[in-house]
Protein backbone atom coordinates (compact mmCIF):
# COMPACT_ATOMS: atom_id res chain seq x y z
CA UNK A 1 0.00 0.00 0.00
CA UNK A 2 1.22 3.48 -0.75
CA UNK A 3 1.84 6.07 1.97
CA UNK A 4 -0.91 8.22 0.48
CA UNK A 5 -3.47 5.38 0.77
CA UNK A 6 -2.43 4.67 4.36
CA UNK A 7 -2.71 8.36 5.23
CA UNK A 8 -6.22 8.52 3.74
CA UNK A 9 -7.32 5.41 5.66
CA UNK A 10 -5.90 6.77 8.94
CA UNK A 11 -7.62 10.13 8.31
CA UNK A 12 -10.96 8.43 7.71
CA UNK A 13 -10.60 6.34 10.88
CA UNK A 14 -9.81 9.43 12.95
CA UNK A 15 -12.78 11.28 11.44
CA UNK A 16 -15.20 8.40 12.07
CA UNK A 17 -13.86 7.80 15.60
CA UNK A 18 -14.19 11.50 16.46
CA UNK A 19 -17.77 11.55 15.16
CA UNK A 20 -18.62 8.46 17.19
CA UNK A 21 -17.18 10.10 20.32
CA UNK A 22 -19.16 13.32 19.80
CA UNK A 23 -22.41 11.42 19.29
CA UNK A 24 -21.93 9.20 22.35
CA UNK A 25 -20.23 11.52 24.83
CA UNK A 26 -22.17 12.20 28.04
CA UNK A 27 -24.36 15.31 28.15
CA UNK A 28 -22.62 16.29 31.38
CA UNK A 29 -19.20 15.56 32.80
CA UNK A 30 -20.12 16.57 36.37
CA UNK A 31 -19.94 13.54 38.69
CA UNK A 32 -23.16 12.63 40.52
CA UNK A 33 -21.50 13.28 43.88
CA UNK A 34 -20.94 16.95 42.94
CA UNK A 35 -24.67 17.58 42.49
CA UNK A 36 -26.82 18.81 45.34
CA UNK A 37 -29.80 16.61 46.14
CA UNK A 38 -33.07 17.61 44.53
CA UNK A 39 -36.19 16.37 46.31
CA UNK A 40 -38.96 14.56 44.46
CA UNK A 41 -41.41 17.30 45.50
CA UNK A 42 -39.41 19.87 43.52
CA UNK A 43 -39.89 17.96 40.25
CA UNK A 44 -43.12 17.81 38.29
CA UNK A 45 -44.05 16.27 34.97
CA UNK A 46 -47.04 17.67 33.11
CA UNK A 47 -49.22 16.27 31.84
CA UNK A 48 -48.64 12.83 33.26
CA UNK A 49 -51.17 11.28 30.85
CA UNK A 50 -52.53 11.79 27.33
CA UNK A 51 -55.54 10.12 25.77
CA UNK A 52 -54.57 10.07 22.09
CA UNK A 53 -58.00 8.75 21.08
CA UNK A 54 -58.54 6.71 17.93
CA UNK A 55 -55.42 6.51 15.77
CA UNK A 56 -55.53 5.25 12.18
CA UNK A 57 -52.54 2.99 11.57
CA UNK A 58 -51.66 4.38 8.13
CA UNK A 59 -51.66 8.01 9.32
CA UNK A 60 -48.14 7.71 10.74
CA UNK A 61 -46.35 8.76 13.91
CA UNK A 62 -48.15 10.41 16.80
CA UNK A 63 -46.05 12.89 18.80
CA UNK A 64 -46.82 14.18 22.27
CA UNK A 65 -44.77 16.44 24.54
CA UNK A 66 -44.56 16.39 28.32
CA UNK A 67 -42.83 19.04 30.43
CA UNK A 68 -40.37 18.32 33.23
CA UNK A 69 -40.20 21.25 35.64
CA UNK A 70 -37.25 21.53 38.02
CA UNK A 71 -38.45 23.96 40.71
CA UNK A 72 -35.31 23.56 42.81
CA UNK A 73 -32.27 25.80 42.62
CA UNK A 74 -30.06 22.78 41.84
CA UNK A 75 -29.43 20.77 38.69
CA UNK A 76 -31.57 17.67 38.21
CA UNK A 77 -29.79 14.74 36.58
CA UNK A 78 -31.68 12.41 34.26
CA UNK A 79 -29.99 8.98 34.30
CA UNK A 80 -32.13 6.83 31.99
CA UNK A 81 -35.09 6.77 29.59
CA UNK A 82 -37.01 3.55 28.87
CA UNK A 83 -40.28 3.03 26.98
CA UNK A 84 -42.75 0.20 27.57
CA UNK A 85 -42.94 -0.93 23.95
CA UNK A 86 -40.87 -1.00 20.76
CA UNK A 87 -43.53 1.16 19.07
CA UNK A 88 -42.69 4.07 21.38
CA UNK A 89 -39.54 6.23 21.34
CA UNK A 90 -38.65 9.15 23.62
CA UNK A 91 -36.05 11.85 24.03
CA UNK A 92 -35.54 14.82 26.34
CA UNK A 93 -34.80 18.32 25.07
CA UNK A 94 -33.61 21.12 27.34
CA UNK A 95 -32.35 24.43 26.03
CA UNK A 96 -29.96 23.74 23.16
CA UNK A 97 -29.23 20.17 24.32
CA UNK A 98 -31.06 16.93 23.72
CA UNK A 99 -30.65 13.26 24.42
CA UNK A 100 -30.65 10.70 21.68
CA UNK A 101 -33.92 8.84 21.17
CA UNK A 102 -34.50 5.83 23.43
CA UNK A 103 -36.92 2.92 23.28
CA UNK A 104 -37.79 -0.32 25.00
CA UNK A 105 -35.14 -2.51 26.59
CA UNK A 106 -35.37 -5.99 25.03
CA UNK A 107 -33.70 -9.37 25.50
CA UNK A 108 -30.92 -8.09 27.73
CA UNK A 109 -30.24 -5.13 25.40
CA UNK A 110 -30.38 -2.29 27.92
CA UNK A 111 -30.52 1.42 27.18
CA UNK A 112 -27.30 3.10 28.26
CA UNK A 113 -27.11 5.30 31.31
CA UNK A 114 -27.12 9.01 30.49
CA UNK A 115 -26.15 12.13 32.41
CA UNK A 116 -28.53 14.82 31.18
CA UNK A 117 -28.76 17.80 33.52
CA UNK A 118 -31.81 20.03 33.78
CA UNK A 119 -30.63 23.23 35.49
CA UNK A 120 -32.46 24.57 38.53
CA UNK A 121 -35.61 26.62 37.95
CA UNK A 122 -35.92 25.49 34.31
CA UNK A 123 -37.98 23.09 32.27
CA UNK A 124 -37.24 20.45 29.68
CA UNK A 125 -39.49 18.59 27.26
CA UNK A 126 -40.00 14.87 26.90
CA UNK A 127 -40.85 14.25 23.25
CA UNK A 128 -42.61 10.91 22.76
CA UNK A 129 -43.29 9.36 19.35
CA UNK A 130 -45.69 6.46 18.91
CA UNK A 131 -45.76 4.41 15.70
CA UNK A 132 -49.22 2.82 15.37
CA UNK A 133 -47.99 0.62 12.48
CA UNK A 134 -45.06 -0.90 14.42
CA UNK A 135 -46.98 -4.07 15.28
CA UNK A 136 -48.73 -4.43 11.94
CA UNK A 137 -52.40 -5.45 11.69
CA UNK A 138 -52.05 -7.52 14.88
CA UNK A 139 -51.52 -4.25 16.78
CA UNK A 140 -55.04 -2.90 16.39
CA UNK A 141 -57.10 -2.25 19.50
CA UNK A 142 -56.58 -0.52 22.82
CA UNK A 143 -53.05 0.52 23.73
CA UNK A 144 -51.48 1.74 26.97
CA UNK A 145 -47.86 2.93 26.85
CA UNK A 146 -45.42 4.43 29.34
CA UNK A 147 -42.10 6.22 29.36
CA UNK A 148 -40.01 5.86 32.53
CA UNK A 149 -37.63 8.75 33.30
CA UNK A 150 -35.11 7.75 35.94
CA UNK A 151 -33.45 10.61 37.81
CA UNK A 152 -30.63 10.63 40.31
CA UNK A 153 -31.82 9.77 43.83
CA UNK A 154 -33.72 10.89 45.82
CA UNK A 155 -36.03 11.89 42.92
CA UNK A 156 -36.19 8.35 41.51
CA UNK A 157 -38.43 7.51 38.55
CA UNK A 158 -41.21 9.60 37.03
CA UNK A 159 -43.53 7.94 34.52
CA UNK A 160 -45.53 9.56 31.72
CA UNK A 161 -48.30 7.64 29.99
CA UNK A 162 -50.62 7.67 27.04
CA UNK A 163 -53.42 5.45 25.83
CA UNK A 164 -55.70 5.20 22.87
CA UNK A 165 -56.98 2.86 20.22
CA UNK A 166 -55.21 1.81 17.02
CA UNK A 167 -57.53 1.13 14.08
CA UNK A 168 -57.04 0.09 10.47
CA UNK A 169 -59.60 2.66 9.21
Amino acid sequence: MSKKTIAIIVGILIFVGGGFYLINKPASSTPDSALAAVSAEEISVSPEFYDIGKVIMKDGLITREYEIKNSSKNALRLKKIVTSCMCTRAQVVGGDRKTRTYGMEMSGDLNPSINFDIPGETTAKVIVKFDPAAHGPQGVGKIDRTVALTFMNPVGTKVVRFSGEVALQ
